[in-house]
């Protein structure tokens, strides 16, 4: 128990460290930036000239709400000047807010580009879209549908992937469930808005990967012992590691961590301003995490199983094992991050290809740089998880006295369980 205690003491020490390592390192000499400038832009928010009020109040016409389509027509190329676009007559009743129960005649244009190479599915009966409405001055009120709602089979495949975990785990699926809940809870409410609200991120993103690996561990561990606290240092090393190779390289390539997305949704922001670079890399530390999770309970489990056993193995062959069950390990879990965001890329890389750009000039790309420095770095992070979670399991069990079940042996009528 004492070991156990001391262990306990070790995670939460690095965690603090490190943390706080990296804050100071990144914003030594930085006079509270992010707050200077919420400050200026609530500044330049109140100093609005007469022609943005005037905006802002033709934009208070506008209605955005829900709807359900009712009638489809047809579909036909409607040009704008110079811009040619594919659009489909539709019938939308409103089913939420004030004009709910009316119905609009509308035209739902499908497509996404100047040229129309892009094109969306064209509408359904039934089908269910976000609608804009627009009152002019006379009170005549016009409906435009922006987008098909596809919150309901978010959640649909959510929990059918949920169903997917109980049929297959049993038991062990809730346990496995209540761990995925966890970690949903602590990337939203203490990650995501705590960065919202102000809160370092880099920091904040170290806490909530540290509290994720002890609440995942010790729900499907049964409670806090030395398998689970073993696992969960090897966790943390590999997902350190991950972060300080990603937080290297990504200073040494100069990179913003202002992805295009990024660029234009930070246009409409006027009282907020983050920190892109950090955000960059608390990305990284959450991406890497599931995957070092997954190698450092698998080795810390193995060696535990391998240990009961085996009681009279010693700690460098309980390493060596370790080591050998690592390194099978690792080759489908590399893949699998490297994959996962390859995956993710592989329109844009395309897209640059078809652009006559050469392999070297798209890997020189920020966007496709801002995929492959976490893929790397992730498998990095796995690669040492391996030796970290080995090396803790096998010195920590190495003096364990081991008692059986059953004696062996009887000295004077009496029972001797102590080997």
């Amino acid at each position: 128990m004492k070991k156990t205690k001391v262990l306990l003491v070790i995670f939460l020490l690095i965690i603090s460290c490190f943390s706080t390592l990296v804050f100071a390192t990144e914003n030594a000499g930085v006079p509270t930036e992010s707050q200077a400038a919420t400050e200026a832009a609530l500044d330049a928010a109140e100093a609005e000239n007469t022609a943005d009020s005037e905006l802002k109040e033709k934009s208070q016409n506008q209605v955005y709400t829900y709807g359900r389509i009712i009638e489809t027509g047809e579909v036909k190329d409607v040009t704008t000047g110079t811009v040619k676009d594919r659009v489909q007559s539709v019938v939308v009743e409103i089913t939420e807010g004030d004009y709910i129960g009316e119905e609009f005649s509308t035209d739902y244009v499908l497509t996404y580009d100047i040229e129309g190479k892009i094109l969306a599915y064209e509408l359904d009966v039934g089908d269910k879209v976000s609608v804009q409405i627009t009152e002019d001055d006379e009170g005549k009120a016009t409906a435009t549908v922006l987008d098909v709602v596809r919150a309901p089979y978010l959640f649909g495949l959510f929990g059918l992937f949920l169903l997917s975990i109980l049929l297959v785990g049993g038991k062990k699926g809730i346990k496995a469930i209540l761990g995925l809940l966890l970690t949903i809870f602590l990337i939203y409410f203490i990650m995501i808005r705590g960065i919202f609200n102000g809160a370092e991120a880099i920091r904040t993103a170290i806490i909530t990967a540290a509290l994720i690996i002890v609440g995942t561990f010790i729900i499907i561990g049964n409670g806090i012992n030395k398998k689970i606290l073993t696992a969960a240092l090897g966790t943390l090393g590999g997902v350190l590691s991950a972060g300080v190779i990603s937080l290297i390289f990504n200073n040494m390539a100069k990179m913003t961590g202002a992805c295009e997305d990024a660029i234009q949704l930070s246009i409409n922001m006027t009282t907020m301003n983050f920190n892109f670079r950090d955000l960059l890399f608390a990305g990284i530390i959450v991406s890497a995490l599931g995957a070092c999770m997954d190698v450092g309970m698998s080795i810390a489990s193995s060696l535990d199983e391998i240990k009961k056993k085996n009681p009279e193995i010693t700690w460098k062959e309980l390493f060596k094992s370790g080591m050998n069950i690592g390194r099978d390990v690792i080759g489908t879990m590399t893949n699998t991050l490297i994959l996962a965001y390859v995956g993710g890329s592989l329109t844009l890389i395309l897209l640059f290809m078809a652009c006559e750009m050469d392999i070297y000039e798209i890997f020189n790309k920020e966007t496709i740089a801002e995929q492959i420095i976490p893929a790397i770095a992730g498998s990095i992070g796995v690669v040492f998880t391996v030796p970290i979670t080995s090396l803790i399991y096998s010195v920590l069990n190495k003096d364990k006295v081991v008692y059986e079940k059953t004696a062996k042996n009887k000295i004077d009528g009496k029972r001797s369980l102590k080997i």
